[in-house]
Protein backbone atom coordinates (compact mmCIF):
# COMPACT_ATOMS: atom_id res chain seq x y z
CA UNK A 1 0.00 0.00 0.00
CA UNK A 2 2.80 2.38 0.94
CA UNK A 3 4.61 1.52 -2.31
CA UNK A 4 1.45 2.26 -4.28
CA UNK A 5 1.06 5.66 -2.59
CA UNK A 6 4.70 6.51 -3.35
CA UNK A 7 4.23 5.56 -7.01
CA UNK A 8 1.11 7.74 -7.23
CA UNK A 9 2.94 10.70 -5.64
CA UNK A 10 5.89 10.33 -8.03
CA UNK A 11 3.59 10.02 -11.03
CA UNK A 12 1.65 13.12 -9.98
CA UNK A 13 4.85 15.09 -9.46
CA UNK A 14 6.19 14.08 -12.86
CA UNK A 15 2.89 14.97 -14.54
CA UNK A 16 2.91 18.38 -12.86
CA UNK A 17 6.55 18.97 -13.86
CA UNK A 18 5.92 18.16 -17.51
CA UNK A 19 2.74 20.24 -17.54
CA UNK A 20 4.73 23.26 -16.33
CA UNK A 21 7.55 22.59 -18.79
CA UNK A 22 5.23 22.40 -21.77
CA UNK A 23 3.53 25.72 -20.99
CA UNK A 24 6.64 27.80 -20.33
CA UNK A 25 8.79 29.36 -23.08
CA UNK A 26 11.89 27.22 -23.35
CA UNK A 27 10.13 24.24 -21.78
CA UNK A 28 9.90 20.74 -23.20
CA UNK A 29 7.26 21.59 -25.79
CA UNK A 30 9.09 24.77 -26.68
CA UNK A 31 12.17 22.72 -27.52
CA UNK A 32 10.32 21.11 -30.41
CA UNK A 33 11.59 22.67 -33.61
CA UNK A 34 9.41 25.41 -35.10
CA UNK A 35 8.96 25.80 -38.82
CA UNK A 36 8.37 29.53 -38.57
CA UNK A 37 8.53 32.32 -35.99
CA UNK A 38 5.31 34.34 -36.03
CA UNK A 39 5.74 38.08 -35.39
CA UNK A 40 2.63 40.18 -34.82
CA UNK A 41 1.87 43.90 -34.94
CA UNK A 42 -0.66 46.48 -36.06
CA UNK A 43 0.04 49.32 -38.45
CA UNK A 44 -1.73 52.52 -39.54
CA UNK A 45 -2.78 51.68 -43.10
CA UNK A 46 -5.76 54.05 -42.90
CA UNK A 47 -6.62 57.14 -40.88
CA UNK A 48 -4.41 60.12 -40.13
CA UNK A 49 -1.17 58.17 -39.83
CA UNK A 50 -1.52 56.18 -43.05
CA UNK A 51 1.21 57.93 -45.08
CA UNK A 52 3.77 57.16 -42.39
CA UNK A 53 2.26 53.80 -41.41
CA UNK A 54 2.64 52.50 -44.95
CA UNK A 55 6.33 53.41 -44.79
CA UNK A 56 6.66 51.52 -41.50
CA UNK A 57 5.08 48.40 -43.04
CA UNK A 58 7.40 48.59 -46.04
CA UNK A 59 10.35 48.81 -43.66
CA UNK A 60 9.10 45.77 -41.75
CA UNK A 61 8.75 43.81 -44.99
CA UNK A 62 12.30 44.71 -46.03
CA UNK A 63 13.48 43.63 -42.56
CA UNK A 64 11.62 40.31 -42.87
CA UNK A 65 13.12 39.61 -46.28
CA UNK A 66 16.62 40.55 -45.06
CA UNK A 67 16.37 38.22 -42.05
CA UNK A 68 14.90 35.38 -44.11
CA UNK A 69 17.56 35.79 -46.82
CA UNK A 70 20.01 34.71 -44.11
CA UNK A 71 17.94 31.66 -43.24
CA UNK A 72 15.98 33.37 -40.48
CA UNK A 73 16.75 33.93 -36.81
CA UNK A 74 19.24 31.56 -35.20
CA UNK A 75 17.61 30.24 -32.03
CA UNK A 76 20.16 28.46 -29.88
CA UNK A 77 17.49 26.50 -27.96
CA UNK A 78 16.37 24.94 -31.24
CA UNK A 79 19.87 24.68 -32.67
CA UNK A 80 18.88 26.13 -36.04
CA UNK A 81 17.79 29.18 -38.02
CA UNK A 82 14.06 29.70 -38.38
CA UNK A 83 12.39 32.06 -40.90
CA UNK A 84 9.99 34.73 -39.67
CA UNK A 85 6.39 35.34 -40.73
CA UNK A 86 4.58 38.65 -40.26
CA UNK A 87 0.99 38.72 -39.00
CA UNK A 88 -0.50 42.21 -38.93
CA UNK A 89 -3.73 44.22 -38.92
CA UNK A 90 -4.71 47.76 -39.89
CA UNK A 91 -5.40 49.65 -36.66
CA UNK A 92 -6.86 52.62 -38.60
CA UNK A 93 -4.60 55.01 -36.61
CA UNK A 94 -6.88 54.27 -33.62
CA UNK A 95 -5.16 53.59 -30.25
CA UNK A 96 -8.15 51.69 -28.81
CA UNK A 97 -8.41 49.47 -31.87
CA UNK A 98 -4.67 48.76 -31.74
CA UNK A 99 -4.92 47.77 -28.07
CA UNK A 100 -7.67 45.27 -28.86
CA UNK A 101 -5.78 43.86 -31.84
CA UNK A 102 -2.62 43.29 -29.80
CA UNK A 103 -4.73 41.19 -27.40
CA UNK A 104 -5.94 39.21 -30.42
CA UNK A 105 -2.42 38.71 -31.75
CA UNK A 106 -1.32 37.26 -28.42
CA UNK A 107 -4.37 35.24 -27.39
CA UNK A 108 -5.85 34.11 -30.73
CA UNK A 109 -3.07 34.28 -33.31
CA UNK A 110 -0.55 32.95 -30.78
CA UNK A 111 2.32 34.99 -32.20
CA UNK A 112 5.80 34.25 -30.84
CA UNK A 113 7.02 37.85 -30.69
CA UNK A 114 5.68 41.37 -31.23
CA UNK A 115 6.77 44.37 -33.26
CA UNK A 116 5.58 47.91 -32.67
CA UNK A 117 2.59 49.75 -34.18
CA UNK A 118 2.99 53.16 -35.83
CA UNK A 119 2.94 56.39 -33.83
CA UNK A 120 3.55 57.52 -30.28
CA UNK A 121 -0.07 57.59 -29.07
CA UNK A 122 -0.75 54.11 -30.45
CA UNK A 123 2.52 52.74 -29.11
CA UNK A 124 1.69 54.02 -25.63
CA UNK A 125 -1.87 52.69 -25.91
CA UNK A 126 -0.68 49.09 -26.25
CA UNK A 127 1.67 49.26 -23.24
CA UNK A 128 -0.98 47.86 -20.84
CA UNK A 129 -1.27 44.80 -23.10
CA UNK A 130 2.50 44.36 -23.21
CA UNK A 131 2.64 44.60 -19.43
CA UNK A 132 -0.31 42.24 -18.97
CA UNK A 133 1.48 39.50 -20.92
CA UNK A 134 4.99 40.69 -20.01
CA UNK A 135 6.25 40.92 -23.59
CA UNK A 136 8.99 43.42 -24.59
CA UNK A 137 8.67 45.45 -27.79
CA UNK A 138 11.18 47.70 -29.55
CA UNK A 139 9.33 50.92 -30.36
CA UNK A 140 10.52 52.74 -33.47
CA UNK A 141 8.16 55.45 -34.76
CA UNK A 142 7.54 56.72 -31.24
CA UNK A 143 8.97 59.59 -29.24
CA UNK A 144 8.78 58.61 -25.58
CA UNK A 145 10.61 60.42 -22.81
CA UNK A 146 12.37 58.82 -19.87
CA UNK A 147 9.88 60.49 -17.53
CA UNK A 148 6.94 59.00 -19.46
CA UNK A 149 8.43 55.52 -19.17
CA UNK A 150 8.82 56.01 -15.43
CA UNK A 151 5.24 57.28 -15.09
CA UNK A 152 3.96 54.22 -16.94
CA UNK A 153 6.07 51.95 -14.77
CA UNK A 154 6.67 49.65 -17.73
CA UNK A 155 9.71 47.46 -18.36
CA UNK A 156 8.51 46.31 -21.75
CA UNK A 157 9.18 49.17 -24.18
CA UNK A 158 12.55 50.01 -25.70
CA UNK A 159 12.61 53.19 -27.78
CA UNK A 160 14.81 53.64 -30.88
CA UNK A 161 13.37 57.02 -31.91
CA UNK A 162 15.25 60.05 -30.60
CA UNK A 163 13.89 61.55 -27.40
CA UNK A 164 12.36 65.06 -27.41
CA UNK A 165 15.35 66.58 -25.67
CA UNK A 166 17.90 65.30 -28.19
CA UNK A 167 15.79 66.35 -31.18
CA UNK A 168 15.36 69.83 -29.73
CA UNK A 169 19.10 70.11 -29.15
CA UNK A 170 19.83 68.90 -32.69
CA UNK A 171 17.58 71.61 -34.16
CA UNK A 172 19.32 74.23 -32.01
CA UNK A 173 22.77 73.02 -33.08
CA UNK A 174 21.76 73.13 -36.74
CA UNK A 175 20.31 76.63 -36.41
CA UNK A 176 23.48 77.71 -34.59
CA UNK A 177 25.57 76.51 -37.54
CA UNK A 178 23.27 78.25 -40.02
CA UNK A 179 23.60 81.53 -38.11
CA UNK A 180 27.38 81.16 -38.00
CA UNK A 181 27.54 80.53 -41.75
CA UNK A 182 25.04 83.23 -42.75
CA UNK A 183 25.29 86.45 -40.78
CA UNK A 184 21.99 87.78 -42.17
CA UNK A 185 20.05 85.11 -40.28
CA UNK A 186 18.63 86.01 -36.86
CA UNK A 187 14.83 85.88 -36.61
CA UNK A 188 13.26 82.47 -35.85
CA UNK A 189 9.62 81.32 -35.84
CA UNK A 190 8.32 77.92 -34.73
CA UNK A 191 4.96 76.30 -35.46
CA UNK A 192 3.94 72.86 -34.27
CA UNK A 193 1.14 70.32 -34.33
CA UNK A 194 -0.82 69.74 -31.13
CA UNK A 195 0.30 66.15 -30.61
CA UNK A 196 2.65 64.69 -28.01
CA UNK A 197 5.64 64.30 -30.31
CA UNK A 198 5.46 67.71 -31.96
CA UNK A 199 4.74 69.53 -28.69
CA UNK A 200 7.76 67.84 -27.12
CA UNK A 201 9.97 68.76 -30.05
CA UNK A 202 8.78 72.37 -29.89
CA UNK A 203 9.35 72.74 -26.16
CA UNK A 204 12.87 71.35 -26.27
CA UNK A 205 13.82 73.25 -29.44
CA UNK A 206 12.64 76.47 -27.79
CA UNK A 207 14.50 75.66 -24.57
CA UNK A 208 17.74 74.78 -26.38
CA UNK A 209 17.62 77.95 -28.49
CA UNK A 210 16.94 80.15 -25.47
CA UNK A 211 19.43 78.41 -23.16
CA UNK A 212 22.22 78.94 -25.70
CA UNK A 213 21.13 82.40 -26.82
CA UNK A 214 20.75 81.29 -30.44
CA UNK A 215 19.00 83.84 -32.64
CA UNK A 216 15.80 85.70 -31.73
CA UNK A 217 12.53 83.80 -31.37
CA UNK A 218 9.99 86.21 -32.89
CA UNK A 219 6.93 83.94 -33.01
CA UNK A 220 5.63 80.53 -32.02
CA UNK A 221 2.20 78.97 -32.27
CA UNK A 222 0.35 75.68 -32.65
CA UNK A 223 -2.48 74.16 -34.67
CA UNK A 224 -4.73 71.07 -34.25
CA UNK A 225 -3.04 68.06 -35.81
CA UNK A 226 -6.16 67.29 -37.87
CA UNK A 227 -6.48 70.87 -39.18
CA UNK A 228 -7.13 71.33 -42.88
CA UNK A 229 -6.70 75.10 -42.80
CA UNK A 230 -3.76 76.71 -40.98
CA UNK A 231 -3.77 79.96 -42.96
CA UNK A 232 -4.61 82.08 -39.92
CA UNK A 233 -1.54 80.82 -38.07
CA UNK A 234 0.65 81.13 -41.15
CA UNK A 235 -0.40 84.74 -41.69
CA UNK A 236 0.84 85.48 -38.18
CA UNK A 237 4.14 83.85 -39.16
CA UNK A 238 4.26 86.05 -42.25
CA UNK A 239 3.67 89.15 -40.14
CA UNK A 240 6.55 88.16 -37.82
CA UNK A 241 8.83 87.96 -40.89
CA UNK A 242 11.23 85.23 -39.70
CA UNK A 243 14.46 84.35 -41.46
CA UNK A 244 14.09 80.74 -40.31
CA UNK A 245 10.81 78.86 -39.95
CA UNK A 246 10.82 75.61 -37.98
CA UNK A 247 7.64 73.60 -38.64
CA UNK A 248 7.40 70.72 -36.17
CA UNK A 249 4.77 68.90 -38.21
CA UNK A 250 3.58 65.39 -37.42
CA UNK A 251 1.97 63.35 -40.22
CA UNK A 252 -0.74 64.36 -42.72
CA UNK A 253 -0.65 67.93 -41.40
CA UNK A 254 2.74 68.28 -43.08
CA UNK A 255 1.05 68.40 -46.50
CA UNK A 256 -1.40 71.06 -45.30
CA UNK A 257 1.30 73.31 -43.82
CA UNK A 258 3.62 73.01 -46.81
CA UNK A 259 0.91 73.61 -49.42
CA UNK A 260 -0.50 76.63 -47.60
CA UNK A 261 2.95 78.15 -47.06
CA UNK A 262 3.30 78.04 -50.82
CA UNK A 263 -0.23 79.35 -51.41
CA UNK A 264 0.41 82.36 -49.13
CA UNK A 265 3.90 82.84 -50.59
CA UNK A 266 5.56 82.62 -47.18
CA UNK A 267 9.14 81.86 -48.11
CA UNK A 268 11.68 82.15 -45.28
CA UNK A 269 15.38 81.93 -46.08
CA UNK A 270 15.43 78.57 -44.28
CA UNK A 271 12.46 76.18 -43.96
CA UNK A 272 12.86 73.23 -41.57
CA UNK A 273 10.10 70.58 -41.58
CA UNK A 274 9.20 67.46 -39.57
CA UNK A 275 10.00 63.88 -40.56
CA UNK A 276 6.79 63.43 -42.56
CA UNK A 277 8.39 65.70 -45.18
CA UNK A 278 10.72 62.76 -45.90
CA UNK A 279 7.93 60.29 -46.75
CA UNK A 280 7.42 58.97 -50.25
CA UNK A 281 3.92 60.49 -50.13
CA UNK A 282 5.39 63.95 -49.58
CA UNK A 283 8.04 63.37 -52.24
CA UNK A 284 5.47 62.46 -54.88
CA UNK A 285 2.85 65.04 -53.81
CA UNK A 286 5.06 68.04 -54.60
CA UNK A 287 7.25 68.50 -57.66
CA UNK A 288 10.99 68.96 -57.41
CA UNK A 289 10.92 72.73 -57.99
CA UNK A 290 8.40 73.17 -55.18
CA UNK A 291 10.46 71.07 -52.76
CA UNK A 292 13.80 72.62 -53.76
CA UNK A 293 15.74 73.93 -50.77
CA UNK A 294 13.28 72.58 -48.17
CA UNK A 295 15.00 70.90 -45.21
CA UNK A 296 13.53 68.09 -43.09
CA UNK A 297 14.91 65.94 -40.34
CA UNK A 298 15.18 62.18 -40.50
CA UNK A 299 16.93 59.25 -38.85
CA UNK A 300 19.15 57.79 -41.57
CA UNK A 301 20.69 58.10 -45.01
CA UNK A 302 22.04 55.40 -47.36
CA UNK A 303 25.45 57.08 -47.46
CA UNK A 304 26.05 56.13 -43.81
CA UNK A 305 26.68 52.39 -44.34
CA UNK A 306 26.68 49.77 -47.17
CA UNK A 307 23.85 47.79 -45.53
CA UNK A 308 21.72 50.94 -45.39
CA UNK A 309 22.51 51.50 -49.07
CA UNK A 310 21.35 47.91 -49.69
CA UNK A 311 18.08 48.60 -47.86
CA UNK A 312 17.69 51.90 -49.73
CA UNK A 313 18.17 50.19 -53.09
CA UNK A 314 15.73 47.42 -52.13
CA UNK A 315 13.11 50.01 -51.20
CA UNK A 316 13.69 52.15 -54.30
CA UNK A 317 13.54 49.17 -56.67
CA UNK A 318 10.28 47.96 -55.13
CA UNK A 319 8.44 51.17 -54.26
CA UNK A 320 10.26 54.03 -55.99
CA UNK A 321 12.69 56.64 -54.69
CA UNK A 322 12.57 57.41 -50.98
CA UNK A 323 14.00 60.65 -49.54
CA UNK A 324 15.53 58.73 -46.59
CA UNK A 325 12.19 58.58 -44.83
CA UNK A 326 12.51 58.99 -41.08
CA UNK A 327 10.07 56.17 -40.37
CA UNK A 328 12.29 53.75 -42.27
CA UNK A 329 15.46 54.69 -40.40
CA UNK A 330 14.13 53.82 -36.96
CA UNK A 331 12.36 50.73 -38.32
CA UNK A 332 15.63 49.52 -39.80
CA UNK A 333 17.46 50.25 -36.55
CA UNK A 334 14.84 48.31 -34.58
CA UNK A 335 15.23 45.45 -37.08
CA UNK A 336 18.98 45.18 -36.53
CA UNK A 337 18.59 45.35 -32.75
CA UNK A 338 15.71 42.85 -32.76
CA UNK A 339 17.69 40.25 -34.70
CA UNK A 340 20.77 40.60 -32.54
CA UNK A 341 18.78 40.62 -29.28
CA UNK A 342 16.83 37.45 -30.10
CA UNK A 343 19.95 35.64 -31.26
CA UNK A 344 21.91 36.73 -28.18
CA UNK A 345 19.05 35.51 -26.00
CA UNK A 346 19.13 32.23 -27.91
CA UNK A 347 15.45 31.88 -27.16
CA UNK A 348 11.96 33.18 -27.84
CA UNK A 349 11.45 33.59 -24.10
CA UNK A 350 10.41 37.25 -23.64
CA UNK A 351 12.17 37.44 -20.27
CA UNK A 352 15.50 36.41 -21.80
CA UNK A 353 15.06 38.86 -24.69
CA UNK A 354 14.22 41.69 -22.27
CA UNK A 355 17.35 40.93 -20.27
CA UNK A 356 19.47 41.27 -23.42
CA UNK A 357 17.76 44.54 -24.39
CA UNK A 358 18.42 45.95 -20.94
CA UNK A 359 22.04 44.90 -20.60
CA UNK A 360 23.70 44.40 -23.98
CA UNK A 361 25.02 46.73 -26.68
CA UNK A 362 24.33 46.12 -30.36
CA UNK A 363 26.59 46.50 -33.40
CA UNK A 364 24.46 48.00 -36.16
CA UNK A 365 25.00 49.90 -39.43
CA UNK A 366 24.11 52.97 -37.35
CA UNK A 367 27.06 52.25 -35.07
CA UNK A 368 27.21 50.63 -31.65
CA UNK A 369 24.08 51.41 -29.65
CA UNK A 370 22.44 50.36 -26.41
CA UNK A 371 19.36 51.21 -24.40
CA UNK A 372 19.91 53.52 -21.45
CA UNK A 373 16.81 53.71 -19.29
CA UNK A 374 14.99 51.99 -22.18
CA UNK A 375 15.83 54.76 -24.69
CA UNK A 376 18.38 54.44 -27.49
CA UNK A 377 21.87 55.75 -26.86
CA UNK A 378 23.22 57.40 -28.90
CA UNK A 379 20.36 58.61 -31.12
CA UNK A 380 21.02 59.88 -34.64
CA UNK A 381 19.31 63.02 -35.97
CA UNK A 382 20.02 63.83 -39.61
CA UNK A 383 18.81 66.76 -41.72
CA UNK A 384 18.28 66.38 -45.46
CA UNK A 385 17.68 69.11 -48.02
CA UNK A 386 15.88 68.63 -51.31
CA UNK A 387 18.38 69.43 -54.04
CA UNK A 388 17.52 68.76 -57.70
CA UNK A 389 14.99 66.13 -56.70
CA UNK A 390 17.25 64.25 -54.29
CA UNK A 391 17.38 64.26 -50.50
CA UNK A 392 20.95 65.23 -49.63
CA UNK A 393 22.32 65.04 -46.05
CA UNK A 394 23.40 68.48 -44.83
CA UNK A 395 23.74 68.15 -41.03
CA UNK A 396 24.02 65.32 -38.51
CA UNK A 397 23.85 65.31 -34.72
CA UNK A 398 24.28 62.36 -32.39
CA UNK A 399 24.21 61.71 -28.65
CA UNK A 400 21.63 61.77 -25.86
CA UNK A 401 20.77 65.18 -24.44
CA UNK A 402 22.62 67.10 -23.04
CA UNK A 403 25.54 65.45 -24.85
CA UNK A 404 24.10 65.89 -28.36
CA UNK A 405 26.90 67.01 -30.70
CA UNK A 406 27.33 67.70 -34.43
CA UNK A 407 28.86 64.87 -36.48
CA UNK A 408 30.98 65.60 -39.53
CA UNK A 409 31.11 63.08 -42.39
CA UNK A 410 32.57 63.37 -45.88
CA UNK A 411 29.25 62.89 -47.67
CA UNK A 412 27.51 65.98 -46.27
CA UNK A 413 26.32 68.27 -49.07
CA UNK A 414 26.60 72.05 -49.16
CA UNK A 415 23.35 73.74 -48.15
CA UNK A 416 21.37 75.60 -50.79
CA UNK A 417 20.91 79.07 -49.30
CA UNK A 418 18.64 80.91 -49.29
CA UNK A 419 15.67 78.69 -50.05
CA UNK A 420 14.58 79.43 -53.64
CA UNK A 421 11.29 81.20 -54.29
CA UNK A 422 8.22 78.98 -54.63
CA UNK A 423 7.77 77.72 -58.18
Amino acid sequence: MIALVIIIIIATALATYYAIQTTQPGGAAAQKAKDVIKIGFTVALSGGGAASGIEQLRGYEICRDWINSQGGLYIREYGKKIPIQLIYYDDSSDPAKARSLYEKLITEDKVDLLWAPWGTSIGLAVVPVLDKYNIPVILNTHTVSESTIKQLGTKNIFVTFSDHESVGMAFALFVKKLLADHKDLRRIAIIYAETDMSVGHFRWTKKALEDQGIGELVFYGSYPVAATDVRGLLLKVKEANPDILIAHTFAGDTFVVFAQLRELNINPKVLLMGTAATTSAFYTRFDNKTKEGTIAWTTWHPSLHPVLKEFFDTYSNKYGYTPSNGQLGVVFLSCFIFKEAVEKAGSLDPNKIREVLNNESFDTPFGKVRFRDQIIDPPLILFIQYQDGLAQPVFIASGRYPDTKPVQIATLADIIYPKPQWS
